[in-house]
């Protein structure tokens, strides 16, 4: 074999009509693809999204829930209070009583 018959790749500047079609496959393929993952993407950025928007609502539930709770604690409290330093006076008022009765009584009998 003599180096002329070797098989060499030949470059020509001749754009034929199964070059047209190689390079419409290509385009189609990349841009398919590319099409696809962007609104595959977008679809799954969008699920994202519906589930942070459900768990914020959840989370702000659990808040509001807390707070509501933390205020009936302290409403409570303060009913509490206010209940104990009545029961409070008119324990001190009945003691007041007793002490002035029984001075009236200590009074009489000297």
């Amino acid at each position: 074999m003599t180096d002329d018959k070797r098989l060499w790749p030949r470059f020509s500047p001749e754009i034929n009509f199964g070059h047209l079609l190689q390079a419409a496959v290509i385009l189609v393929t990349i841009g398919g693809g590319a099409i696809t993952s962007y609104l595959s993407l977008r679809s799954d950025i969008q699920q994202v999204r519906a589930d942070l928007t459900v768990k914020v609502s959840e989370h702000e539930l659990r808040i509001a829930t807390i707070e509501h709770a933390i205020d009936d604690q302290h409403r409570e409290g303060r009913e509490f209070q206010a209940e104990m330093r009545s029961a409070i006076s008119h324990v001190t008022d009945i003691l007041n009583d007793v002490r002035v009765q029984i001075g009236r009584r200590l009074q009489t009998r000297g």
